[in-house]
């Protein structure tokens, strides 16, 4: 009995959730944030979730199932990273996740960009309680970082222009590190994308974390920003994004791997590498759905 205790206590320390007693209340059109950071950081990130709401429905408003009248978006913010974590005890890698009904993250004042990590969550959130979708994990995820990974303005969030300061751009040397697909697949810096869109058969997540993301955001970004994909991306996104559905509105996989690849590689000559920047961590989200 004894031992049972101590491990019951330990199971305790672990994994239950500890008490948080928010400052703020903030309401917005779409968003009820409970927040213990300072009332401007509050303000901010208010705002970043507004222009991120925006963007979004400008971008995906017209699928069917969109629904613009719901009810308010729930979000719980976090002054630090040491509170966030204390709060939310046992999540290994995340720096943020989202669990229906709520997001949850903290606000990021070392970083350029404190927002990301919040954004990147509210993403999921839209996907599922505002557009009402069921998509295929690579998709889901790359959905996610398309829009988190996108410049913001003071008063847009500018989709497609990518803003460096953002997980997971700051790995972009992780992928595609010859100029030669075969070579990249024999490496390992590229997992095939059959592998990819079926979430079959591709290395350890927890061997390879950071290049599944890079891989899920440059398709993502791939199909979105090609401009002979534009017509029929928003159709996959409705279906899903499931690998019968990609080959029939995108084209055969193998064919769009090699496109892709080359989208890369010029993607990477357009960035600078920053796998050796200090501060910049391993990808920080566990969402659901």
């Amino acid at each position: 009995m004894l031992y049972l205790a101590v491990l019951l206590g330990i199971a305790a320390w672990k994994y239950v959730p500890r008490p948080w007693h928010p400052s703020i209340v903030l309401e917005t059109a779409h968003h009820t944030i409970y927040s213990s950071a300072s009332r401007q950081q509050t303000e901010n990130t208010a705002h970043a979730l507004t222009l991120l709401y925006d963007a979004y429905s400008n971008r995906l408003g017209t699928l069917p199932q969109f629904q613009r009248q719901h009810p308010s978006l729930k979000v719980n913010l976090f002054k630090d990273r040491d509170e966030f974590r204390w709060v939310n005890p046992d999540l290994g890698w995340a720096e943020a996740y989202y669990r229906p009904p709520c997001c949850r993250a903290y606000y990021s004042d070392s970083e350029i960009n404190p927002y990301h990590w919040m954004l990147h969550e509210s993403v999921h959130q839209l996907n599922f309680e505002v557009a009402h979708l069921t998509l295929e994990k690579w998709l889901e995820e790359g959905l996610a970082e398309y829009f988190s990974t996108s410049r913001m303005t003071s008063n847009a969030l500018k989709v497609g222009r990518i803003d460096f300061d953002t997980y997971p751009v700051w790995w972009i040397d992780e992928i595609a590190t010859s100029h030669d697909l075969s070579e990249n697949l024999r490496n390992g810096s590229v997992i095939p994308l059959r592998c990819i869109i079926s979430n079959k058969g591709g290395p350890s997540m927890d061997s390879q974390f950071n290049l599944y993301y890079l891989h899920w955001w440059t398709l993502t970004y791939f199909i979105l920003e090609t401009p002979r994909f534009r017509g029929t991306a928003l159709e996959l996104v409705r279906r899903g994004g499931g690998m019968d559905a990609f080959e029939q509105l995108i084209g055969p996989v193998d064919q769009i791997q090699i496109e892709w690849h080359g989208y890369v590689r010029h993607l990477k000559s357009t960035l600078p590498g920053a796998v050796s920047l200090p501060g910049k961590t391993a990808k920080g989200t566990n969402s659901t759905p």
